[in-house]
């Protein structure tokens, strides 16, 4: 099993912590929610790597493409999930090019829900992380800082 990451990118933009986290024991269910999550998560990006491309070209050009590079390098998704996100990304974009040919109003207040459901699907992939950090303190105990050994003198 890969060590999963939250992207430094997703953490900026949702205010969530930068966690990193060893693998834990999980369920196939835990599995199977964390590939959904990432699968909507990816859609969310297409629909926002659209809209905001449109209604804010100069600053938000290519985030969200670069952001679902990031999220999928730092996952390391095996290949069947990686084309199940890449397809979703696509699939999301596509939709919102369907619906949101010009930046408006409808567009902007879709582009927020969507961030509003990218913001819920990180705390959810977030709260994973934070699991597994305080299953690894219970288990191994927390890091504590040890005081530096007493100073030894150096002689040639």
């Amino acid at each position: 099993m890969t060590k999963r990451f939250l992207p430094l990118a997703l953490a900026a933009l949702f205010g969530v912590s930068a966690l990193t986290a060893t693998p834990h024991a999980q369920t196939f269910e835990d599995y199977q929610q964390h590939q959904s999550d990432l699968v909507a998560l990816a859609a969310v990006f297409g629909e926002l790597h659209h809209i905001r491309r449109n209604c804010d070209p100069r600053r938000e050009a290519d985030t969200w493409r670069e952001r679902m590079k990031q999220l999928v390098d730092l996952e390391e998704p095996q290949p069947a999930a990686r084309e199940e996100m890449v397809a979703a990304f696509n699939k999301g974009y596509r939709n919102a090019q369907q619906r949101y040919r010009t930046c408006n109003r409808n567009a902007r207040d879709q582009a927020a829900r969507r961030a509003a459901l990218g913001e819920a699907i990180v705390e959810r992939l977030a709260s994973e992380l934070v699991a597994a950090q305080e299953e690894t303190m219970l288990n191994d105990g927390p890091l504590l800082l040890q005081p530096p050994a007493e100073p030894t003198e150096f002689r040639e």
